[in-house]
This record gives structure tokens, sequence and C-alpha cells, in this order.
């Protein structure tokens, strides 16, 4: 994994579930891994995450079981944790916990919001490798059709884009041209959403990730 990304763990014994939650994260430039349970999960709890997001239920070690157990190991931790569940009395002890509950299902912008409050809390001083790149042009094609575009933001991973016309659904086949940059890549549209008048904003992932030294010559000062 990248140094300085934040660094994001998954665990959930759905597959569907771990895919969903690291496609919209990894999106929005956050450097993810997934675990099937929570001993898998407990077996890379040296590598020192910013932030785990684990279900509630699930067989073998649960969500609880390893909270406790990575919390006994790294007391720092115990602020870096989101649970998910759907069960309405798994969300009442979550919430008796003190701890950050999101609903399954859950909305996109509900978990990206309680997963950028978290890091900001557990680590105000740390910063992803994402850049501010409002109105960078760009141009996207998609099923052979090919429009103008806008960059929200850039990272190594994925971008936000903004367009006119109806939101995008979700899946591959989308081909990014970054005008400024002289870069072009094949990405997967994760989310979208209506935006401001006849506009739509999604967020998508590469399907090659853009170089490292293409940001630092953007930011030199935050890589």
């Amino acid at each position: 994994m990248a140094d300085g990304f934040f660094k994001i763990l998954v665990v959930d014994d759905d597959e569907t579930m771990r895919e969903v939650c690291s496609e919209v994260l990894a999106a929005e430039g956050y450097d993810v891994s997934i675990a099937a349970d929570g001993w898998e999960a407990l077996g890379v709890m040296g590598l020192r995450w910013d932030l785990i997001i684990t279900d509630f239920n699930m067989p073998g070690l649960d969500g609880v079981g390893l909270y406790r157990a990575t919390v006994s190991r790294i007391p720092e931790m115990s602020g870096k944790f989101i649970f998910m569940t759907g069960d309405s009395a798994s969300a009442k002890v979550i919430e008796g916990m003190g701890r950050t509950l999101v609903r399954k299902p859950f909305k996109v912008r509900d978990l990206l919001d309680k997963v950028s409050a978290a890091l900001k809390e557990s680590d105000a001083s740390r910063r992803d490798r994402r850049v501010r790149l409002s109105g960078c042009g760009l141009h996207i094609r998609m099923a052979g059709s090919e429009l103008a575009a806008v960059a929200e933001d850039l990272s190594i991973h994925g971008m936000k884009i903004r367009y006119a016309g109806s939101p995008f659904e979700a899946g591959p086949g989308l081909r990014i041209s970054i005008d400024d940059l002289n870069i072009s890549r094949n990405a997967r549209v994760v989310w979208s959403v209506a935006s401001a008048g006849s506009e739509s904003c999604s967020g998508v992932i590469f399907e090659k990730p853009v170089p490292a030294s293409v940001l630092a010559e953007l930011v030199p000062s935050r890589l």
C-alpha cells in the first residue's frame, strides 16, 4: 500500500458488500483492503489501519469480537472503527457502545460522510493524495458517445467528474481523457447522482492507476 494514503480495511463475510464498499471508497481516493471475517482481519492488524469498517454480525469472530481483540492489542484503534448492520437490535448495541454506525443497505453519501468524519477525528493531520482540479477539462466516452466534462478532483486510483446530462449507470465501459495532463484511462463508474440544473456527477475508478509522479508535479509539497 502506498505510503501517504488513508488506509482502510473493510471486513464483511458478504462478498458483494465487500466489493461495493471497496469500489466506493477507492473511487474517493482511499487505499482499501478487504477481509472476509474477523479472524482474517486480525491477521493483518499489524499494518496499522487508519480506519476499519466492519460488519457487526459475522460467523466466527464478529464485529464486536474484532473490535475488542484489536483494541486490546492496539489501544489507539478504539476510535477508528465503523460498524455496519441492517439489524435493529445490533444497531442499538453499536449505538450503546458509542461507535459510528452505518445502516445497511447504506446510501453512498452516508458511508462517505461518516468515513470522512471518522478520519478527521482520528487523525486530523493526515491527508490522502488527492488533488483538487475543479474545472480541469476532460473528455469522456461511453457506449460510443463522447462528451465534454470537468474534473472535481483526482487521485491515483480515480476521480470525481461533472458533466451535462443524466447520471451514468454504475459499471465499466467509461474512457476518460484528461486534456490538461495528457492522460487517458479506462474506468468504472461506481456511483452517480444528479447535480444542479441539468448536470450530473460520478465517482469513477481507473482500471490502471495514474502515475504518482503526475500528482507529485501538481502538488509537490503534499507528496
